[in-house]
């Protein structure tokens, strides 16, 4: 049975690696062959340089790579920072378990939902101005100062850092499962070390390590994302990732050679930051060394600024939340005024008219998107255990389209699609979102999937039961919560997918998403709203679903209850 097990489940690995590489072979090359003037529907036949010429002459493209190299590499230094400064004072306290409980619904929130609603909420007629105003501020109109879409990208900076927070500290909470906290603390305490110092000269060195390639991820997106920078970033000039997808989209077909020029410029700028960031945690980690065998003892610090930074941070990402549920129910809102005139469902119950494709489109992509995903990612762990020496590669091919620019390989992918005439089609958004759903799935499940005691295994094998009967009976059912949060990351992640649909979609599949950034640019807030709130709401159904499902499942079972 175990043989006929291992031939079984080799065929994941093998489906899961075409479905990854060769959407990004592919389309690599159909990139790289217009980003030297290869364009045979623009009559452009002849390779040359002439695209890199115009590209280097463009008269913002150094301006705008500044900017997305400085709001990218600033946003993911935050996260980083402020999450490991949360993990040292918060750990094994009622703020940690507090971390452990809200941390899902805050990574349920799409990207591009978290930059409407601190849009809402920042802008100058936004509603902190509101409620200072006019008694505090003397406004009676709409400031005219930059708190959003500013020139040095600060509003972007915090739209993500705001974002990306969750995500490190989930991976963050993740690695410290992983390590020997507690006693590392109670050893360096029993030699006069305050647990600070014994945090930032031993601890996070190991965690670290163990969140590097989160870290890259958390890198690359800031670097290159679209959707948010659309909607809440500088726009004279515009972010470089911005910039690129404005050619690609661009109503003259020769502006895509120039397109393609700028990913792979945009591509070269990634590698070089990722470059850079393994120099940065080479002498992090030299300087620590050096630091801590001089021996020197430290006071503790307080506590106090790291908790205030995790309330302010909660309250920013509630008060945004709760501007968009009050925007939905506005019929009449004039500036300075703290809250609506007039409320009123008009938006809500003509909902149906604007709101029923792309709420239909988002739920059906995400699901089949995150079913396929699960089941790919548990054929392809299963393997991994099954093999004497698991693959180490295997990770850098999981990471790989998180690492790489979206619009690098999304424009090659559009080329092959429409050749064969396959762009356009619900099924072919699926596959494009599995891509990149297939990466976060498999993070959120390997370490839960491979720490699982795999003795219950042997114990159902050795009753009699075949291989699979004792993988679908007991080992499933024991592993359901961190299968069950794996799938709704997952869903949460093909729900903000942009790019992805823009390009593979060409413009005839709308989703929730692709609506939200487009009514962000300059539509009605009130439908924006609605539209917005049902973006959030899918994703925190699923995890409340997750969570609530196995405890009601398995109630009268107390050893499934932790």
């Amino acid at each position: 049975m175990k043989g006929i097990s291992k031939k079984a489940v080799i065929l994941f690995p093998l489906a899961t690696s075409v479905l990854l590489l060769l959407p990004l072979l592919f389309g690599f090359v159909d990139t790289l062959l217009p980003a030297f003037g290869y364009l045979p529907i623009a009559s452009k036949t002849e390779l040359n340089l002439s695209v890199w010429r115009e590209l280097f002459s463009y008269s913002s493209l150094w301006h705008s790579l500044a900017l997305s190299i400085f709001t990218g590499w600033v946003a993911a230094i935050l996260s980083l920072v402020s999450a490991l400064w949360l993990i040292m004072h918060c750990y094994q306290s009622a703020w940690w378990r507090f971390l452990e409980k809200s941390l899902a619904p805050f990574l349920a929130i799409p990207h591009a939902a978290m930059a409407i609603a601190l849009l809402f909420l920042l802008a100058p007629s936004g509603w902190l101005v509101r409620l200072v105003s006019p008694w505090l501020t003397g406004f009676d109109y709409p400031p005219m100062w930059q708190s959003t879409q500013d020139a040095w990208g600060l509003s972007l900076i915090v739209t993500l850092w705001i974002k990306e927070l969750p995500f490190m500290l989930l991976v963050l909470m993740a690695a410290c499962s992983q390590l020997p906290v507690q006693r590392s603390l109670a050893i360096g305490q029993s030699f006069a070390y305050s647990s600070q110092q014994i945090w930032r000269q031993v601890l996070f060195p190991q965690l670290i390590k163990r969140i590097r390639l989160p870290f890259f991820t958390v890198l690359a997106f800031s670097l290159t994302v679209v959707d948010v920078a659309q909607i809440i970033g500088p726009t004279k000039p515009v972010t470089f990732a911005l910039l690129v997808w404005q050619w690609f989209s661009d109503s003259n077909i020769e502006m895509r050679l120039l397109g393609a020029a700028g990913s792979l410029l945009l591509l070269a700028a990634v590698i070089l930051s990722l470059l850079v960031a393994v120099l940065l945690e080479k002498l992090y980690l030299k300087h620590n060394l050096q630091s801590a065998l001089k021996g020197l003892r430290k006071a503790s610090s307080s506590a106090k600024p790291a908790r205030i930074l995790l309330v302010g941070t909660v309250l920013l990402l509630v008060l945004s939340l709760l501007i968009i549920v009050i925007w939905s129910f506005t019929w009449r809102w004039r500036f300075p005024d703290a809250l609506p005139a007039q409320w009123g469902w008009h938006y809500w119950q003509q909902a149906g008219s604007y709101l029923y494709t792309p709420l239909l489109n988002s739920l059906s992509i995400a699901l089949l998107s995150s079913a396929s995903s699960l089941v790919l990612v548990v054929g392809c762990l299963e393997y991994q255990l099954k093999q004497a020496q698991p693959s180490r590669w295997w990770s850098l091919v999981m990471y790989l389209p998180l690492l790489l620019p979206q619009v690098v390989f999304l424009f090659g992918v559009q080329v092959q699609l429409f050749k064969y005439r396959l762009d356009g089609s619900l099924l072919t958004v699926v596959w494009a979102h599995l891509i990149f759903v297939l990466p976060y799935v498999y993070l959120a499940l390997v370490d839960n999937y491979r720490s699982f005691d795999n003795r219950y295994m042997q114990a159902a094998i050795s009753l009699s039961h075949s291989y699979w009967r004792s993988f679908l009976r007991i080992k499933l059912p024991m592993l359901t919560r961190p299968l069950g949060l794996a799938f709704a990351i997952g869903f949460a992640v093909s729900i903000a997918q942009y790019l992805p649909t823009l390009f593979v979609g060409g413009g005839r599949v709308t989703t929730l998403t692709t609506e939200a950034v487009a009514l962000a640019s300059g539509g009605d807030r009130r439908v924006t709203a609605v539209m917005v709130i049902w973006q959030t709401l899918l994703p925190l159904l699923v995890y409340s679903m997750v969570i609530i499902w196995p405890k009601w499942r398995y109630r009268h079972h107390r050893g499934m209850q932790t």
